[in-house]
C-alpha cells in the first residue's frame, strides 16, 4: 500500500500517513526541510517555500505559496514566497497563506490562520483566525 501511495503522490514521508508536497509551477522551490512534520500536512511550494532549521510542523498543517481564490482581485493567481524562520513550531491544522513570514523562534498555535502577506516577528506566539500575536517570548526560552 505504501509503495502505491508513494507512486501516486510522488513525494511522501517514508511511511504512511502522507505528507503531500505539490508544485504546479516549474519554477517553484522548496528550500529546507522541517525537523518534524505531522501526517496529513500539505506544502504547496509553487510560489516558493523556505523552511529554516529545527522547524516542527504539526498534523494537518497547510502551507500555501499559491492561491487562486483571491476575492475581489478577479481570479488572479497569487504566487508569493512563504518564509519560515529557524526554531519555529506550527501547531496542528494551522494554515499559512502566500506571502507570510514567520520569524525565528516563533510559535503558531493550533488551528491558526496566518493571512496572506502577514509577518509574525521573531520570538512571538500567534494564535487565532486571523493569527494575532498574544505573547512575546524571551529569547532564552527556546533551546
Amino acid at each position: 500500500m505504501n509503495r502505491l501511495l508513494r507512486y501516486i503522490f510522488r513525494k511522501t514521508v517514508a511511511h504512511f500517513p502522507l505528507v503531500y508536497y505539490i508544485c504546479s509551477f516549474p519554477d517553484g522551490k522548496l528550500i529546507g526541510e522541517p525537523k518534524q512534520i505531522g501526517a496529513f500536512s500539505i506544502i504547496d511550494y509553487g510560489g516558493t517555500v523556505i523552511i529554516g532549521k529545527n522547524v516542527k510542523i504539526g498534523y494537518g498543517v497547510i502551507i500555501l505559496s499559491v492561491s487562486s481564490i483571491t476575492g475581489s482581485r478577479g481570479g488572479k493567481i497569487i504566487r508569493k514566497p512563504v518564509i519560515i524562520g529557524d526554531n519555529v513550531e506550527i501547531g496542528s491544522h494551522a494554515v499559512i497563506l502566500p506571502g507570510s513570514k514567520i520569524g525565528n523562534n516563533s510559535t503558531i498555535g493550533a488551528g491558526a490562520v496566518v493571512l496572506q502577506d502577514t509577518e509574525i516577528p521573531e520570538n512571538s506566539v500567534a494564535v487565532g483566525v486571523p493569527a494575532n500575536i498574544v505573547k512575546t517570548k524571551k529569547s532564552t526560552e527556546h533551546s
